[in-house]
């Protein structure tokens, strides 16, 4: 996710300053994947956080990006399910 994230950004150039700095916070704390979601140009990251890193990097992120935006990124949960299957 990180390797998709940088071409995008570097490559493709539909990254923004914002997006690659959530993406460098979750490199440092240890999130396991992180990557711009969307269409570009703005818009938001997607992160797979084990649940013992999630807090820390929910504060850090939303610590980090006031101190240099000014507000506080919005942060929605997401919990991954069973996804698409046979059901009998």
């Amino acid at each position: 996710m990180y390797a998709t994230h940088h071409g995008l950004s570097k490559e493709y150039e539909v990254s923004c300053e914002e997006l690659d700095f959530l993406n460098d916070i979750a490199k440092e704390c240890g999130v396991t994947g992180s990557r711009i979601m969307g269409g570009g140009f703005g818009g938001c990251t997607i992160n797979l956080v084990k649940d013992e890193l999630y807090d820390n990097f929910i504060k850090t992120a939303k610590e980090k990006f006031n101190a240099k935006y000014g507000h506080e990124p919005k942060v929605y949960d997401v919990v991954i399910g069973q996804g698409s299957r046979k059901i009998c």
